[in-house]
């Protein structure tokens, strides 16, 4: 099912663009399935309800960070809330096929739309559509999904220079069972280039759909699990729209 979630604050709406996590939550097939195992439960004569959840850090709606691929890269856990909020996002609608590849011929026509100037966008969610395969074909979702050419990292690094944050509504930026291309473009984005900007933080298997046409997106924030040690982390994303 598609998430309806949204939440009205000071006569702003936002929506949640995240994905709840549940046991049929389709996840990477190199990571483990979610398990939520009740452990005290009041319909069983407990005083309360408590849950056991074994999930990996990379499972349902994420946050990469650079620690996912870099040696000394920085992980999650260490980010201020205020580096999690992005203030002018936008949608690139780049349908695309089972499999395919986004490159920079791609996006290049949806940046030609505005002036130089204009170009200080901060976060880029790329709409691909394929989202519509999570519920109907989850197989289909893992292992068949579009991804990112790294050299489409560089560009848009490169021709965005406030840009801090990529995500799509995809199991993962990367093609399934392209190892080579998977990790030439996690570094590719992840690395620190003084002439590249901020080193990126990739968003995963984010709920696109949610975004209707004409909506104007005001902010977006990213609120990662807290949990010291790990690279990266599920997360709950809003955007604040009008």
């Amino acid at each position: 099912m598609e998430n309806k979630d949204n939440i009205s604050c000071n006569d702003s709406r936002y929506l949640r663009l995240s994905y709840n996590l549940t046991e049929d939550t389709p996840v990477h097939p190199d990571l483990t399935k979610i398990k939520i195992t009740p452990k005290t439960q009041i319909n069983e004569g407990a005083d309360y309800n408590t849950s056991v959840i074994t999930v990996e850090n990379h499972s349902g709606t994420h946050v990469d960070a650079p620690a996912h691929f870099l040696k000394n890269g920085r992980p999650i856990f260490t980010y201020d809330p205020s580096e999690l909020i992005f203030h002018k996002p936008i949608v690139f609608e780049c349908p695309k096929n089972p499999d395919e590849i986004i490159n920079p011929e791609d996006l290049a026509p949806l940046l030609e739309n505005f002036a130089d100037h204009d170009l200080d966008f901060d976060c880029v969610l790329i709409r691909t559509g394929f989202g519509k395969y999570r519920e109907k074909d989850p197989e289909m979702y893992l292992t068949k999904n579009p991804g990112l050419a790294p050299e489409t990292a560089h560009y848009l690094r490169r021709k965005l220079p406030e840009l801090r944050c990529l995500a799509i509504d995809t199991v993962s930026m990367s093609r399934y069972g392209r190892m080579q291309e998977m990790i030439d473009l996690h570094q590719t984005a992840f690395r620190t280039q003084e002439d590249l900007g901020k080193p990126l933080l990739f968003v995963e298997d984010l709920n696109l759909r949610a975004i209707e046409q004409g909506m104007i997106l005001e902010e977006l924030m990213v609120i990662p699990w807290q949990v010291e040690g790990i690279d990266s982390a599920p997360c709950t994303v809003l955007v604040k729209i009008r």
